[in-house]
């Protein structure tokens, strides 16, 4: 079983990696990403090397920037629509996409990041499971379960 998670960001706004790990920190969330620099934050190899609580964790993610968000029939078009009374989104904007599988750490890494992206750049998340969505509280609620480990383990 897997899911996935999206975070919209306009064009303008898509930070640097190393503006990525100031808002982690500046967070409070317990995660830095291996590799931070000056430039464009940016996962084309689909995986992402953190350290997450102190364990070397990898997310399965994805940055991709949206085409067809006019096209309802496309995904990126499916979230905009979803978005469209709070949020715009528009071709060229960025998606960042982060799939979970099994892995607790992964996921809760990926909460984590997802909620920071949203908050600190003025994002959009979506998740496809259950099609929820949203700003500040949907990022708020992620956090809520990225801190409650039992969520994620029997």
């Amino acid at each position: 079983m897997s899911f996935d998670y999206f975070v919209a960001i306009h064009e303008g706004d898509w930070p640097a990696s190393n503006a990525v790990q100031g808002a982690l920190d500046r967070l409070g969330y317990p995660l830095q990403l291996v590799a931070a620099s000056g430039a464009l934050f940016d996962l084309r190899n689909g995986t992402l090397p953190v350290m997450f609580e102190g364990r070397s964790v990898e997310i399965e993610a994805e940055v991709e920037q949206a085409v067809d968000a006019d096209n309802p029939e496309s995904l990126f078009g499916y979230i905009a629509q979803a978005a469209s009374a709070t949020f715009s989104i528009r071709n060229g904007d960025y998606f960042l996409t982060l799939t979970f599988r099994s892995d607790a750490d992964e996921i809760r890494a990926g909460l984590y990041l997802a909620a920071a992206m949203i908050l600190s750049f003025n994002g959009y998340g979506f998740e496809n499971q259950y099609e929820s969505h949203g700003q500040s509280a949907f990022a708020e609620q992620m956090v809520r379960e990225a801190a409650d480990q039992s969520v994620w383990t029997d």
